[in-house]
């Protein structure tokens, strides 16, 4: 029997991208993820360096990356257009993330020209990404990770996208699209026979809302019962719970990480930390966080009347077995 986890967000489709991670066969995995990111003006980067110490254990540091990264001035028609630079990635790479999503309503932002330059800025400030590409195949083909012999599958799906034109066509780049259930549903069984573990990001829900609604609800189910073994949402700017679907985990939403918001509610976050032993056994606790309405970065905080109804939906630890 081999043990499996369900996260939000990676899909693929003809083929599978290995990356080799090699560490000691004696040590186990750890996984860190947080919730939504962007490098608006208002982010103090001086602070962001503090960070790095909780991340010193991952090997892989996950976030979803909520921002187009380009020079590119003409942007679409929205309330809200983000935008921020390499050198913002480069001080996140600095602290430990590596793996971003880019399956969101953000990072088509200033639309193809901007959305390709995301994906090579990403690519040339060492990091791999899920919930986009070049094309549709590449989008939905999500990466597999090789650690300590366990293979690690990510998926990116964007239930909230930037609109039909930020969706990724067989000849033209852009983000998955959570709705589209036939390609979503395949890249998620592909993914599940070629790996141990799953892990789906995914860009959900209401904003504002504390709960997830019916919808997300019923894709954790489906998403599940074909294989995911965690689920990890954003979107909401707020914490949700997390909790168990078809005894897989789901955290339905992260909130926000390092983002700016004056609302109390929209800065209590936290680290979402994985671990998976040699043996496959697989237990995750959620540490709180709060942005500092300064910087707009978080710092760690103690237990809420909000992180404690997410943290006390489910235990510190839990298995789930693949059979």
């Amino acid at each position: 029997m081999r043990i499996k986890i369900v996260l939000v967000a990676l899909t693929m489709t003809l083929s599978t991208v290995f990356i080799p991670v090699t560490y000691s066969h004696a040590r186990s995995i750890t996984i860190n993820i947080v919730g939504d990111v962007h490098g608006e003006s208002a982010i103090d980067r001086k602070a962001i360096p503090a960070l790095k110490k909780y991340f010193a254990d991952g090997d892989l540091n996950i976030f979803n990356l909520e921002t187009s990264v380009t020079s590119e001035t003409k942007k679409d028609e929205k309330e809200y257009n983000f935008k921020t630079d390499a050198a913002f990635l480069k001080s996140l790479r600095a602290v430990g993330f590596n793996v971003a999503s880019v399956a969101n309503n953000h990072s088509y932002d200033y639309g193809l020209d901007g959305f390709i330059d995301t994906l090579q800025n990403l690519r040339s400030t060492g990091f791999t990404y899920v919930g986009g590409g070049r094309n549709s195949e590449s989008a939905y083909q999500g990466r597999i990770y090789r650690i300590n012999g366990i293979k690690i599958a990510l998926l990116g799906l964007a239930k909230v996208n930037g609109g039909p034109e930020s969706i990724a066509k067989k000849d033209k780049a852009g983000t998955t699209n959570g709705y589209d259930s036939a390609s979503s549903e395949a890249a998620i069984t592909r993914l599940n026979k070629a790996s141990d573990v799953l892990i789906v990001l995914t860009h959900w829900g209401e904003e504002g809302s504390f709960t997830p609604r019916n919808y997300e609800i019923a894709s954790a189910k489906k998403w599940s019962s074909l294989g995911a073994d965690i689920i990890v949402g954003s979107h909401s700017h707020t914490l949700q719970p997390i909790t168990y679907v078809n005894k897989k985990l789901v955290a339905y939403s992260l909130g926000n990480f390092i983002f700016y918001s004056s609302h109390i509610e929209n800065r209590e976050t936290g680290i979402l930390k994985i671990q998976i032993s040699a043996k496959k056994h697989v237990s995750h606790r959620f540490i709180p966080f709060t942005i500092n309405n300064l910087t707009k970065v978080p710092e760690p905080a103690h237990v809420t009347q909000s992180t404690a109804r997410i943290m006390y939906k489910s235990p510190v630890s839990d298995t789930t077995v693949r059979n």
